[in-house]
């Protein structure tokens, strides 16, 4: 995929082959015979399609067009190029958190695309440390009409961004919350017998019909009701307002896996029982375990913020985050030397550290064994042992350029070259955990290609 920071602006564009470019063009373009261009983002240029060539634009296209004999596909979600900022200014923030919007779209398209059954988006735990606004907004302009939710506070957020969508609150109700739900138009999802029964008698008492989702434990072990107590139910399902049965698989990224084909035969009785109700199993990486588990709706999560949904596969999804913070000092290191807070980590030989504006009150992960590696200068450097709360040590001593790291330098430490899934993958953490554990001491960007 093609950068448009590598595309010289002054110049028109000339594709003569196949181009998948990340971003915005502003450059006149023309697409020679049978040759294609997908761009993700907006084409603001002209626009001139020579016979047999295919163009797919995500965003707008607000140039002129000549159609000489080929295909233009425009994806118009409403995302145009924009950014907004949120948390301390950039220049006192310890870090600068961005996130492409457009690419958490393209995610939720990608999904969608690989099933039948209809995608709803998980926005939980705000939005997995995202931002439920922003997020919520690029999703629900891109055509997603259904979100998950952990509670009440996350689905009045979600109301306040997209009025006319169906919102489910993953916890359900807590006692004496009902009324809240007809207050945002949510609806909970049922986990227990006693929520059933104090949903029922809030639903009689006011005569609304806004419905609830049930979630049964088909044996990952979460909550949810028992297959028993859920199959006693099926007989009242449209008396008890159910719009929705749904539960969870435990082995979601093993495809065969004994435990998922129990789960599915399982889910696939009850759906049978409950005719007429929509079942959702699938979370992101179920969708890829094929339509067996798709049903009626699928619940894509943590692959819109581009955790990778398969196992041991390439990563199908964009990147959508990019971490960085500043150099705040520079230091040397003889052999035998330590720096306080972080005796995970001697000197062995003559070393030169860099002090990052960030540590375990911004919850960024630990590693042992210097397995975690940032971007200096465009050049991977270890961590040097564990951090302090807002510290952390870079070994930047093989440096080719040792101006790379200097006092007021930005490091990457999630980006390029180093997604979510290698910080992951060298913490023994997964990449929920990282994203949902970023804290908020950060300048956030949102923006939208």
């Amino acid at each position: 995929m093609l950068s448009t920071s590598k595309i010289d602006p002054k110049e028109p564009l000339l594709v003569s082959s196949s181009l998948d470019i990340s971003g915005s063009v502003f450059n006149d373009t023309v697409v020679r015979e049978n040759c294609s261009l997908h761009v993700r983002g907006n084409l603001l240029g002209s626009l001139t399609i020579e016979p047999g060539a295919t163009v797919i634009v995500e965003g707008s296209v607000d140039g002129k067009i000549i159609d000489r004999g080929g295909r233009l596909v425009v994806n118009n979600k409403g995302l145009a190029a924009y950014v907004t900022f949120d948390g301390p200014p950039e220049a006192e923030a310890c870090g600068v958190l961005k996130i492409n919007l457009t690419a958490i779209a393209s995610n939720w398209e990608r999904l969608s695309k690989y099933t039948e059954a209809e995608c709803a988006s998980v926005v939980k735990e705000n939005a997995y440390g995202c931002g439920i606004e922003p997020i919520v907004n690029a999703l629900s302009k891109s055509g997603c009409k259904i979100f998950f939710v952990t509670n009440l506070p996350e689905a009045k957020r979600v109301r306040a961004i997209a009025p006319n969508v169906t919102i489910y609150v993953l916890h359900g109700l807590y006692p004496g919350t009902a009324p809240a739900f007809t207050e945002v138009n949510a609806q909970p999802v049922i986990n227990s017998l006693n929520q059933m029964a104090e949903w029922d008698a809030f639903v009689a008492s006011r005569q609304w019909g806004g419905g609830c989702a049930l979630n049964v434990d088909t044996g990952e072990g979460r909550i949810g009701l028992s297959m028993e107590e859920a199959a006693a139910l099926a007989p009242h399902a449209l008396n008890h307002g159910i719009t929705l049965l749904m539960s969870n698989l435990n082995s979601d990224k093993k495809a065969n896996h004994p435990l998922n084909e129990r789960q599915i035969s399982l889910f696939r009785d009850l759906h049978r029982i409950y005719s007429g109700i929509p079942g959702s199993l699938a979370n992101s990486s179920g969708i890829f375990l094929g339509r067996k588990v798709h049903f009626d709706l699928v619940r894509a999560g943590s692959a819109l913020y581009g955790v990778n949904p398969t196992l041991n596969l390439p990563n199908p999804m964009l990147p959508v985050i990019e971490l960085r913070a500043h150099i705040v000092q520079v230091r040397n290191l003889a052999p035998g030397e330590s720096i306080a807070d972080n005796t995970t980590h001697t000197a062995k030989r003559s070393t030169r550290l860099a002090l990052v504006s960030i540590g375990y009150a911004d919850a960024y992960p630990y590693a042992a064994a210097n397995k975690l590696q940032v971007l200096v200068g465009g050049y991977r450097c270890p961590v040097a042992g564990r951090q302090s709360m807002d510290l952390l040590p870079i070994d930047v001593s093989d440096l080719p350029d040792s101006t790379a790291a200097r006092y007021g330098e930005m490091v990457t430490l999630i980006g390029g070259e180093i997604g979510i899934d290698d910080v992951a993958a060298a913490t023994r953490s997964t990449g929920r955990e990282v994203l949902s554990y970023l804290g908020n001491r950060f300048h956030r960007i949102y923006y939208a290609i």
